[in-house]
């Protein structure tokens, strides 16, 4: 394992002093977790844009069975 000296704003160590303490690790464990986490994130591949998906072909399951004047109840009942 190597060190790193690593220079933090004062609002910035203070902070990360606090939050440390909250989850209950020291500071450089704290910030070897976030630079871990960082890298993980960064390692991922990047989502692909959703331009190319389509809905995929509906499928014909019959005339519904239940006359139009009662879709209204169904559509408002509730699984008791």
């Amino acid at each position: 394992m190597k060190r790193a000296e690593v220079e933090l704003p004062d609002a910035v160590c203070q902070q990360v002093e606090g939050l440390a303490a909250q989850i209950h690790l020291t500071v450089p464990e704290f910030l070897r977790q976030a630079a871990e986490q960082m890298l993980r994130r960064q390692s991922k591949p990047p989502s692909k844009p959703n331009g190319d998906w389509h809905f995929p072909p509906g499928r014909h399951l019959g005339a519904f069975r239940v006359p139009v004047e009662d879709w209204r109840l169904l559509a408002n009942e509730t699984a008791d």
